[in-house]
């Protein structure tokens, strides 16, 4: 009976490994900065907030946010923005994936995208906060995904 009580302590320990960590691409372009316009293609699948936050990040910065339906190409605009976000529930609502990618002139030239693990305790993290990190990450103002300060943290 002792066996089989610890062989599923390591069962689930084993499967929760696997769903803890963020990962994480950055490949920043620093240049998009430098733009007057950027165009949005919206996703259309993805929570309404994930485009507000993107305009309001790149006003923000005084760049002119430009708004195109999800079947408008890459090159629509010399910079363009194409973003993916999956909202997941667990207690909860959290951005569970998020991706965004710049394109200069229809050519790939950067992204930031971030998966967070179903069991990573970073997850409660705010929405808009998390985007507005990852277009911080894109545009090169930052070059890491700087996690939330925990409990432990705040104390000092």
């Amino acid at each position: 009976m002792q066996n089989f009580k610890l062989f599923w302590v390591f069962m689930i320990l084993g499967l929760s490994a696997g769903c803890t960590s963020i990962e994480v691409v950055n490949e920043p372009v620093p240049e998009i900065l430098e733009a007057d316009k950027v165009c949005i293609i919206v996703h259309d699948d993805t929570r309404e907030t994930f485009k507000t936050t993107l305009k309001e990040w790149l006003r923000e910065q005084g760049i002119t946010p430009d708004i195109y339906p999800q079947d408008s190409s890459e090159d629509v605009c010399e910079w363009t923005l194409k973003y993916e976000g999956r909202w997941s529930w667990i207690v909860a609502l959290y951005l569970a994936d998020a991706k965004i990618t710049a394109y200069n002139d229809g050519y790939e030239a950067g992204r930031a995208w971030l998966e967070v693990g179903k069991w990573d305790g970073h997850k409660w993290e705010d929405g808009k906060g998390r985007i507005y990190k990852l277009m911080d990450m894109l545009s090169g103002k930052v070059d890491h995904y700087e996690l939330p300060m925990k409990n432990k943290d705040l104390e000092k």
